[in-house]
């Protein structure tokens, strides 16, 4: 029996840009020759250090995971904490849910209106308050930002870092040569702009290295540690997985240099909408979508309707906020991130699909009708 599934959409939020089976087959064949399928296998390897030659540095290494929610989770059981960990309000519920995955405490932080993220400020006042050993940064839309006062701040107090990057691979990095106990995570999901089905990818300092791979399987090698011991989860990611990323590595750039393209001529027409906030550089990212801040909610109910009575689906990110989720510990109040979070639309970026121009034309009618 076949399942067929169809979007309601005509125009879907992202259209997944993943490599034609022939462009990976004769890695299948060398899988299948190799009889090893899981378990950190030989194009797990190859993945992790061509990965790690394209956006690391030498003082790094680079730990391939089932999906970066997991390589949170792996992240913070690797960074020998416990109990409370810092998130902000503005992300995706996974950032919450892999904390919890890890058996761990999320306590939620309003953010910055004008950056999106924990300012270093309140960062250090909560760190102080709630004596939590981890924080998990995140990156809003992978939008490349310096963390350097932030880590300075989590330095000071003792607490590890997680930076939560998960759309973010391919566009700049500010942390080569990551210090101990700071991890950054991408995602590879279909959504994402390396797209290989599931996976993603956790760059770290070298010492790191040992540690995350036995947290992600099962902490089954934890025990050859000098603390012992410890829980881990099965995280790993399959040669069949790395078969598709490597075969995606090899066309990515291209790719990068499109979406960019598509977020420039975003840019030059969002330059006569005065009352929009959105960012300004299109090489910060390699957007998986391109955010714009509506001026107020109803605005933002008015353009999502607008764009999908044109066949064009918008996605709300990060909506709702995650003060907003049950059996939540909130730090401080999240007015912020649940206004962002109101009123934030992710548009789409393309990069060679055959709707790109169509897309353009009904995200700006539709940008005029919520206006108007």
């Amino acid at each position: 029996m076949t399942i067929k599934l169809k979007s309601p959409f005509r125009h879907r939020a992202v259209v997944p840009n993943l490599p034609a089976p022939s462009e990976y087959s004769a890695l299948l064949d060398e899988m299948t020759a190799n009889g090893w399928y899981s378990n950190f296998g030989p194009l797990v390897r190859r993945l992790e250090l061509r990965l790690l030659d394209a956006f690391g540095s030498p003082s790094e290494c680079c730990v391939s995971c089932s999906s970066a929610t997991t390589g949170l989770s792996a992240a913070l059981l690797a960074a020998d904490v416990s109990g409370a960990v810092l998130v902000p309000a503005f992300t995706f519920a996974a950032s919450l849910g892999a904390i919890r995955a890890a058996g761990m405490t999320p306590i939620v932080v309003d953010v910055d209106p004008e950056s999106w993220v924990i300012d270093s400020h309140l960062l250090g006042q909560a760190l102080t308050e709630t004596g939590a050993r981890a924080v998990m940064l995140v990156t809003p839309f992978g939008i490349a930002r310096d963390w350097t006062k932030e880590i300075a701040v989590c330095g000071e107090h003792g607490a590890a870092v997680i930076i939560d990057n998960a759309s973010g691979l391919g566009g700049p990095r500010t942390l080569h040569g990551n210090g101990r106990n700071i991890f950054e995570v991408f995602s590879m999901h279909a959504t994402k702009p390396f797209a290989i089905g599931e996976g993603g990818a956790i760059f770290a300092n070298l010492e790191a290295d040992t540690p995350l791979r036995a947290a992600l399987n099962f902490g089954l090698a934890s025990y050859q540690s000098a603390r012992g011991p410890f829980w881990g989860l099965n995280g790993k990611m399959s040669e069949l997985h790395a078969a598709v990323g490597l075969a995606q590595l090899a066309r990515f750039d291209k790719i990068v240099r499109q979406r960019q393209a598509y977020v420039r001529r975003y840019l030059t027409r969002l330059a006569t909408y005065s009352n929009l906030r959105h960012p300004l550089n299109p090489e910060a990212a390699s957007w998986q979508l391109f955010p714009i801040l509506m001026p107020t909610p109803q605005i933002a109910e008015r353009f999502v309707a607008a764009a999908a009575k044109g066949g064009l689906e918008i996605r709300r990110y990060y909506r709702p906020s995650l003060s907003s989720w049950p059996s939540t510990h909130i730090f401080n109040p999240c007015r912020v991130a649940e206004d962002l979070a109101d009123r934030m639309c992710a548009l789409p970026v393309r990069s060679a699909e055959p709707d790109a121009d169509l897309v353009m034309k009904i995200v700006f009618e539709a940008l005029d009708v919520a206006l108007d």
